[in-house]
């Protein structure tokens, strides 16, 4: 059994931190896939705590101690969770980085190489693993590969789990360590302690590094039930955290509102669908989440919430408890709710909608201003000296397209004058929905729009300045309208044109000019409308 660290001939570059606590047989394929990684033994250490392990699992960590001398075990009685045995190992950590590796997952060959090649690279003090769920789910948005990820408008905190290389000297300059007083939830204050102090935070996507197992046996801790307190009290200390060291009101809505998501869907709803099994349990739950919701909750934080979500946490908070108690129990896998349309906006009649007993407002089953409105610009040219004809598709998603009705609008940037040009339809045969399936129909979503920018304002000319373009898409008395010309035809030409004529010179010796260009970063379509003196004509060279 290898009890003292190696002689240090070099820092490794990174510390393998393990917990072990009855892994077999999956302890095994862990700690191969750790030894075989291509960053190479000379350069990780690998400190690995067996908590009092009663299946075999410290006799294999000792043998593979005794074949890899970067290998460190340590043996002691059972903590209770994985924080102690992680705290220990960390303290006697030595890499430039640490890496929390649990004993039933497993790396990819070139997981370790990768990290510390971005975390070189970029400076930082956090990379995200890209995680693959065997059997358990993991966020893809939040491993989304990008050299630098902004904490509060990216996705990276949608994940909290330990899997995440971290720069040792930010952890020890923060004195960041595992809450020892929690078995459940304390990855979360751990991660969030560490993004808070990270300066530069980085994800390695491209690649499948690390391999989340949901064990067949039910040994992940996470399956261990749960008593009141465990089940809310990493909640209500994570959401502390936030809201005394985040003022960004951006950061405070983001990360608040992944803990409110975790608050309805892993306390509440689990507490009402309780109440009669286990009476004390839901009151406790409750009676905490109550004073969580009273403490830290905002109305902007809805826009982090689902639309269930939303409904859950309005029954929760002005105490509709019979409500509540039938939304709770609701599962939407096996019941999806159909959509209606009145008076212009669609809704998504989960349990409830208009039931006068439940008294939950419409807005909170509204859909209409988050229906997907997909578009594209085809075709952009010069009919005439003075016509624009502009071709493309656009379609509200759900909506059939039988009926439907697109116009452009221009828009001046300046005054906010409008002016509304309808687009004739046309078939779009690629779009149609395959007879015997129950999507709508978008085989008439194509328009073709004339615009006479000589002609459009009552008779006159278009009036100078900026005119931003955008689509109106109206089907079963639904309107959406959406910004037009990001998404483009492959090949359209994206360039600013030169400035066509559309009225010659006036008595003042000016001329009315359009430019068609495409804003910058967006690249959506817009028209410079301006008046100037004539170009001079040519040289004759012949």
């Amino acid at each position: 059994m290898n009890t003292q660290p190696p002689a240090p001939a070099q820092t490794p570059d990174i510390t393998i931190i393990m917990a072990v606590y009855n892994a077999m047989p999956y302890l095994s394929e862990c700690l191969q896939s750790i030894v075989t990684q291509t960053l190479g033994m000379e350069k990780i250490e690998v400190i690995a705590v067996d908590d009092g392990s009663t299946d075999g699992s410290g006799t294999e960590l000792d043998r593979y101690a005794d074949r890899y001398p970067q290998v460190r075990v340590i043996h002691q009685a059972n903590s209770g969770g994985p924080s102690q045995p992680r705290n220990r190992a960390l303290d006697l950590a030595r890499g430039r980085y640490t890496f929390v590796v649990d004993a039933d997952d497993y790396l990819g060959p070139e997981s370790l190489q990768r990290l510390v090649a971005m975390a070189d690279e970029q400076h930082s003090d956090i990379v995200l693993a890209k995680l693959v769920g065997l059997g358990r789910a993991v966020s893809d948005k939040a491993h989304r590969h990008t050299p630098r990820a902004d904490l509060y408008t990216s996705e990276v905190y949608r994940t909290l789990h330990s899997a995440k290389l971290m720069r040792r000297s930010m952890l020890e300059r923060e004195h960041i360590r595992y809450p020892e007083d929690l078995w459940f939830g304390e990855d979360q204050l751990f991660v969030t302690a560490a993004y808070l102090a990270a300066r530069t935070i980085s994800v390695v996507g491209d690649y499948d590094c690390y391999y989340l197992r949901l064990r067949e046996d039910g040994g992940n801790i996470t399956s261990r039930r749960k008593n009141a307190d465990e089940t809310v009290q990493h909640i209500e200390r994570v959401m502390t955290m936030i809201a005394d060291r985040v003022t960004d009101p951006t950061g405070r809505r983001r990360l608040l509102g992944r803990h409110f998501r975790a608050l309805i869907d892993k306390a509440i709803v689990p507490a009402v669908r309780q109440q009669t099994t286990d009476p004390d349990y839901s009151h406790d739950v409750l009676k905490r989440c109550r004073t969580l919701c009273e403490t830290h909750y905002t109305p902007d934080i809805t826009q982090e919430l689902s639309q269930l979500a939303r409904i859950r946490l309005h029954a929760f908070q002005h105490r509709k408890d019979h409500a509540l108690t039938t939304l709770a129990h609701y599962n939407p896998r096996h019941h999806h709710p159909d959509t209606l349309v009145d008076q212009g906006r669609m809704y998504r009649r989960y349990p409830l909608f208009r039931d006068p007993g439940a008294g939950l407002p419409d807005h909170l089953y509204d859909i209409t201003d988050t229906l997907r409105t997909p578009h594209r610009l085809d075709h952009i040219q010069w009919r005439s000296t003075s016509t624009l004809r502009l071709t493309g598709h656009a379609y509200i998603d759900t909506l059939e397209t039988r009926h439907m009705a697109t116009e452009i609008t221009l828009l001046n940037r300046q005054t906010q004058q409008e002016h509304r040009i309808p687009a004739a339809t046309r078939a779009t045969p690629h779009l149609a929905t395959p007879e015997g399936t129950r999507h709508p129909d978008h085989s008439l979503a194509g328009f073709t729009a004339d615009i006479d920018l000589r002609t459009l304002d009552a008779g006159n000319p278009i009036t100078h300045g900026t005119w931003d373009l955008f689509l109106d898409v109206r089907a079963e008395g639904v309107l959406r309208t959406v910004r037009f010309g990001r998404f483009q035809e492959d090949g359209l030409d994206t360039l600013a044109r030169r400035p066509q004529v559309i009225v010659p010179a006036d008595e003042d010796g000016l001329e009315l000019t359009v430019s068609v260009f495409y804003t910058h970063g967006w690249n959506n379509l817009s028209l410079e409308v301006a008046q100037r003196r004539p170009l001079p004509a040519p040289a004759d060279t012949a």
